[in-house]
């Protein structure tokens, strides 16, 4: 199945943020195989300023709906950037902490 990198861009609305953080969690998680990789972009300070992820879908469309659906999109937290096409070259996990 087609790999899709989607771009979010952090809103500032820590308010809603907070409000629908579980809701967001959970769908992700619900996405379960359909998301292989996802987390936070971050500024020079640490703080999340945006998200990347890896969904895999049918097609951009079906990214796209995907992309679009997480609460925090509706709710005003991340804007959705850009779904693009993008294939899994190389994966190295990241070591133990």
């Amino acid at each position: 199945m087609p790999h899709f990198l989607v771009e979010y861009e952090e809103l500032g609305n820590p308010e809603a943020r907070e409000e629908k953080r579980a809701d967001h969690i959970a769908y992700r998680k619900g996405l379960g195989e359909k998301m292989p990789l996802a987390g936070p972009l971050l500024d020079d300070q640490g703080d999340p300023n945006g998200s990347v992820v890896i969904l895999e879908a049918e097609n951009l469309k079906d990214a796209s709906d995907l992309a679009a659906s997480d609460p925090f999109v509706g709710h005003g937290v991340l804007r959705l950037v850009s779904v693009r096409p993008f294939r899994i070259a190389a994966m190295k996990p990241p070591a133990a902490r």
